[in-house]
């Protein structure tokens, strides 16, 4: 896949500053307004200065270097985790604390993201550990966005302009230190709890989608689809790739972003022809499998076989991403939230109203967010 999977669907807008979001500069530099306490356990509490780390084509230093100093993930997580002031700045269960405005059971924020945010990839490991990432397009008309990673920490979000990285599209995580980043160009970022490096993906021009089922079995699609066993990236499959969804080293799921799904059981790839144009998403769970496309096209794969829920219908955008835990399968495009009732996706009623292209569904929450940095959440 070569285009990042927001751009596919969304048309970018000034985004508007909201509450319960802090702003670090792209130094990744602690500013101790909003100290996270013990929620904040897995990230530092100060921005590192950043050791010379792998080079990004065209850009500076992962690691810093002396054109980014202090540019390093630590800094970048830790202003949220920690920050310099070190003092509690919240109360309350993370799991209900709600820093923006309330409807019904959700909670909405809106990050102060800078004024042209794209937001593309959204994990939830926990309540106080939710990351959001994309990018931000410069003023002026420039069409090429650097990275930008948000983070929640139970109690404020953190956001990080990153100018040495690329445009963000994808992130998951095996645990709060061992989470990977992927985006434009040919490298993967892995986080380990203190520092951001990157990883090169032989053979990757461009990734938009990583998942995993754990430390050692990890997934990454775009030109191609790519495993990380734990200790190197390689190529699986030639088949372009547009989204992930990795259940098990012999069960995992890949949207093609044209027609096919694609699995993989331990020994070999096989695709299924599902739509005739705009397969964006997919998502399994062992037993069936769901996958969302163009026209707000709707599949279920059970029993060795897939189905048709709902055929492509005129939409230009359709549903651009598929997630969920259990019962609680979510939907989401078109500026709709959509949930699994029975045998049929229905509307919910009580979701605000915003253009959400990303949801995840965790053990507790669900999550949803908006490219222009509009998050909200509930508890399951």
């Amino acid at each position: 896949m070569v285009k990042v999977k927001g751009l596919l669907v969304y048309v970018l807008l000034a985004s508007a500053f909201g509450c319960g979001s802090s702003y670090s500069s792209p130094l990744g530099e602690g500013n101790g307004t909003r100290g996270g306490g013990a929620a904040g356990g897995s990230g530092p509490t100060t921005g590192s200065g950043g050791t010379t780390g792998s080079s990004h084509p065209g850009k500076p230093p992962l690691g810093g270097g002396p054109s980014a100093a202090g540019s390093g993930m630590a800094g970048a997580a830790g202003t949220g985790a920690g920050g310099t002031g070190g003092g509690s700045a919240c109360t309350g269960d993370p799991l209900t604390r709600c820093a923006g405005t309330t409807s019904g059971p959700w909670c909405t924020e809106t990050l102060a993201a800078g004024s042209l945010p794209f937001f593309d990839g959204l994990w939830a490991n926990r309540p106080d550990d939710v990351w959001f990432v994309g990018g931000q397009f410069p003023p002026g008309g420039d069409t090429t966005a650097f990275g930008m990673i948000a983070r929640f920490d139970g109690c404020t979000w953190t956001v990080t302009q990153r100018p040495d990285l690329p445009l963000l599209s994808g992130v998951w995580g095996a645990a709060p230190n061992d989470v990977w980043i992927v985006g434009a160009g040919g490298s993967a970022y892995h986080w380990n709890g203190t520092d951001l490096a990157a990883v090169p993906v032989p053979g990757a021009t461009s990734l938009s989608s990583v998942s995993g089922s754990s430390s050692t079995d990890v997934w990454a699609v775009g030109t191609a689809i790519f495993h990380w066993n734990g200790s190197a990236w390689a190529q699986s499959f030639a088949n372009v790739g547009i989204d992930v969804w990795a259940v098990a080293p012999n069960d995992v799921w890949v949207a093609s972003g044209s027609t096919d799904a694609l699995h993989f059981d331990g020994r070999a790839w096989t695709g299924t022809p599902l739509t005739d144009f705009g397969l964006f998403s997919i998502w399994g769970d062992g037993t069936q499998a769901y996958a969302a496309g163009e026209g707000e096209a709707l599949f279920r794969f059970s029993g060795g076989s897939w189905t048709t829920l709902q055929g492509r219908g005129g939409s230009s955008q359709g549903f651009v991403d598929i997630g969920g835990l259990g019962a609680d399968i979510f939907t989401v495009g078109n500026s709709q939230v959509v949930r699994l009732a029975g045998a049929t996706f229905t509307p919910v009623a009580d979701a605000p109203a915003q253009s959400f292209t990303r949801v995840w569904v965790s053990p507790t929450q669900v999550w949803l967010g908006a490219p222009d940095g509009v998050v909200s959440h509930r508890t399951r």
